[in-house]
């Protein structure tokens, strides 16, 4: 079967990103005017639920099967070098970036206490399922990649994905009480180009895995090994007034090291599929096969 609407049947990767756009932008923006509150917050958790809604949305309509896209969320025979990478990049990644501002005498001190391990449970199940994986990852990765892929190289396609996710976040940075609003300069300009950078890594995981699972333990641990990062609370925010220079030179050394991440991954896999094996297309998305 194929749908009875012609733009989305011809263009199935705009339509999941305008629904992604609209499902959530619309059931958020109530916060915008709301003061912070558990109301305020439950809209815009729903919210973010935007691009997997959107993605189950237009599949159905396409007439594909809505099983074989919701599969990918519960593939986890992976092979096991895979979890390695997906629980210990993001941790690595945090690791050097300390090391390094250590060696340029940035704004860390080791000599604070290890976060809870109980904390860090918290942080990475609520990034698994409300903060970045369930939330997202079937969208972008489970539905946009694939079709991509079959269109452009898969660098080519992580990075639309990077620019549209990025934009997709905007009610983020004007709802008054969120993460997002507090931002410096330098944590916004460096937090667009973060998140292209990821998109990368994600494709990468995704591509080689089939699995939207496999991202979205990636994609938490992402949100999880930023609190591993040893930061000095006292130089980055002085008299009650952030350091814009540390803050830059945190977030600069954090990005050069998620660059070197990209390109190690780009120059080994190759940027037409990022990938030695078989890149997941449409067909994966039928269940026709993998």
């Amino acid at each position: 079967m194929s749908s009875q609407i012609p733009w989305i049947e011809e263009h199935p990767v705009a339509a999941f990103f305008v629904g992604a756009y609209a499902f959530t932008w619309i059931v958020s923006s109530p916060a915008l005017i709301m003061e912070e509150s558990w109301t305020a917050w439950i809209l815009i958790y729903i919210g973010s639920f935007g691009p997997p809604v959107s993605a189950g949305v237009i599949t159905w309509l396409r007439g594909d099967d809505i099983r074989a896209w919701a599969r990918q969320i519960i593939r986890w025979r992976v092979g096991w070098p895979w979890w390695v990478a997906a629980f210990g990049l993001p941790v690595a990644i945090v690791a050097v970036t300390t090391v390094v501002l250590v060696a340029i005498g940035g704004p860390v001190d080791l000599d604070q206490p290890l976060q809870s391990p109980v904390l860090v449970a918290i942080v990475f199940l609520f990034g698994l399922t409300v903060s970045g994986g369930l939330n997202e990852e079937p969208g972008w990765r489970g539905f946009a990649q694939p079709y991509l892929n079959d269109r452009y190289s898969a660098l080519t396609a992580s990075l639309i994905i990077g620019v549209v996710w990025a934009g997709w976040h905007l009610p983020y940075f004007v709802i008054p009480f969120t993460p997002h609003s507090g931002f410096t300069l330098a944590n916004q300009i460096g937090w667009v180009i973060g998140i292209i950078l990821l998109s990368v890594i994600l494709a990468w995981g995704y591509n080689n895995t089939g699995s939207v699972l496999i991202v979205m333990v990636f994609h938490a641990m992402v949100n999880t090994a930023d609190v591993l990062l040893p930061l000095a609370p006292d130089v980055l925010v002085v008299d009650g007034i952030i350091d814009e220079t540390a803050v830059a030179t945190v977030t600069a050394t954090q990005l050069g090291v998620q660059l070197l991440v990209v390109l190690a991954i780009v120059a080994y896999f190759g940027r037409e599929s990022l990938t030695r094996g078989e890149i997941p297309g449409v067909a994966h998305l039928k269940g026709e096969n993998r």
